[in-house]
């Protein structure tokens, strides 16, 4: 497989340690975007840290709400989206060019998964805890 860079959408849903145990794998490229309150600013920021023609996005919350942006930006710099990783997610509206790539969902196990997520056909799995995911994330690349 091409090699692939690991985006991982920073916000203020993100927990601390998330980063930290991103931070400790060997991913072929791993870079940490601060979510913007304006989607064409994180657009720029991934264009220009992203090395790697293919990326796996890893947000959490609302930072999901940008998603259907960030995926119309990244097939417009010939960058092609392999999955989408999403923590405890508030989903954007779906539309016909979104999601262009299969969704995870995580939850904690005490979460309410909306009804939203099942008609969409969008994985779900529980929320392993940071180590976990951050291993779970390094385990889908050669």
């Amino acid at each position: 497989m091409n090699e692939v860079t690991v985006v991982h959408l920073v916000s203020a849903d993100t927990h601390p340690a998330l980063s930290a145990e991103l931070a400790t794998y060997n991913f072929t490229d791993h870079i940490e975007i601060q979510l913007e309150t304006d989607p064409a600013k994180t657009c720029a920021n991934i264009a220009q840290s992203a090395t790697t023609a293919h990326l796996v996005i890893i947000a959490t919350g609302k930072a999901c709400e940008q998603l259907p942006a960030i995926a119309l930006a990244q097939k417009a710099g010939n960058k092609k989206i392999l999955s989408y990783q999403l923590i405890s997610p508030t989903l954007p509206p779906f539309t016909e060019t979104w999601p262009n790539a299969p969704i995870t969902a995580y939850f904690s196990p005490d979460s309410i998964i909306p009804r939203e997520i099942s008609l969409r056909g969008i994985e779900v799995a529980g929320f392993p805890g940071e180590p976990a995911f951050a291993a779970l994330i390094d385990n889908c690349f050669p």
